[in-house]
Formats: C-alpha cells, sequence, structure tokens
C-alpha cells in the first residue's frame, strides 16, 4: 500500500470499524484538516503519509463525561491532534523530522518518523522513553495491522465498553502477517 489514495481508504476503513463496534469515540472522531492547513503546521515537505493521516482525522473532540479510554481508536490509544504536534514532546529520535499520530494518557507516542523529503515515514513506539522502536516500516503498515486486528476480532469492546485487545497472540499473528518481523 502506498501513501495516496490506498491510505486514505485504508483509514476511513478504521473509521468504520470504530462505528460498526460501537466504540465510544466513533461520533467525537474530528473531521481532518485540509491539506494547505496541514502544511502551514507541518511544512510544504510532509510526507503522503502523514498528510493522509491529518486528512483523515484531527483528534477527538472532548464530551461530557468523557473518559480518556473513550478517546480510544486502538486499546489504549488517541489520536494526536494537528495543533499538538507543535507542543513539546519528551522525544529523543535518531530521525531528523517526526511527527507524533497516537498518545496514551502519560508519555506513551506513536509517532511518523523520517530522515529526508520524500522519504516514507517509519512508525516508531516510545512505549518506554529513551527506548524508541520501529515498530512499523509505514503509516500504512500501522493501519493495515489495525483493520485486521478489528477484522480478526482481536481489538473488540470490552465487557467495560472500552476497546480491548482480548486475542494477544492473534495480534501478534497479524503483525508478523502484514509486516514480516517478529512481534515485540
Amino acid at each position: 500500500m502506498h501513501a495516496d489514495s490506498s491510505l486514505a481508504g485504508a483509514l476511513r476503513e478504521w473509521s468504520g470499524w470504530l462505528s460498526r463496534l460501537g466504540a465510544p469515540v466513533a461520533p467525537w472522531l474530528r473531521r481532518g484538516r485540509p491539506p494547505e492547513e496541514i502544511h502551514a503546521v507541518l511544512g510544504a515537505d510532509v510526507p503522503a503519509a502523514v498528510l493522509a493521516w491529518f486528512s483523515w482525522c484531527d483528534g477527538v473532540d472532548d464530551a461530557p463525561g468523557q473518559t480518556i479510554g473513550d478517546c480510544w481508536v486502538i486499546p489504549g490509544y488517541w489520536p494526536v491532534t494537528l495543533a499538538e504536534t507543535s507542543d513539546e514532546w519528551p522525544v529523543e529520535l535518531s530521525y531528523p523530522h517526526w511527527v507524533p499520530l497516537l498518545r496514551d494518557g502519560a508519555t506513551d507516542l506513536y509517532v511518523a518518523a523520517w530522515s529526508a523529503a520524500g522519504e516514507e515515514p517509519v512508525v516508531v513506539s516510545l512505549l518506554d522513553p529513551g527506548n524508541p522502536v520501529v515498530e512499523f516500516g509505514s503509516v500504512a503498515e500501522l493501519v493495515t495491522v489495525t483493520n485486521a486486528c478489528f477484522a480478526g476480532g482481536v481489538y473488540t469492546l470490552g465487557e467495560d465498553g472500552l476497546l480491548d485487545l482480548v486475542d494477544a497472540a492473534g495480534y501478534d499473528t497479524i503483525y508478523e502477517e502484514v509486516t514480516g518481523r517478529s512481534a515485540t
């Protein structure tokens, strides 16, 4: 999959899974931003995959009574807003360019990272500050794994009504099939 209309379609599929499952976040996902606004914040050389990401979703609207779990688009994480990309983040990477995509309630992040203009970004997980790991070879891999997890029932709503990983072994299998790498 390339960072083009097929990525945009896969991102819409992700939203569709959230809606079909009745995930609390579904009605609160903010519409994506137009390309000119994304370029104004992230620069003209932002990779197409990052442009597709923020064209798909600009975070989550606040709602009365909402909890952090109500914002999750995958278990434990919600999408960063375009405005938040300019915030100070506790990130140390060997990549000169990076943009946060998903965050949790503490310091864990998933970021798109790249070295030069025109380069396809990888997705680095910062689940333990100071220990970045390239978890996905592209934004498209992240989205493909996520959609496969929804399709395979690996991600579903738990008894508490929040998104949950209910099949860790299933996740590992999907991850390995999509990425060609061993699950960590």
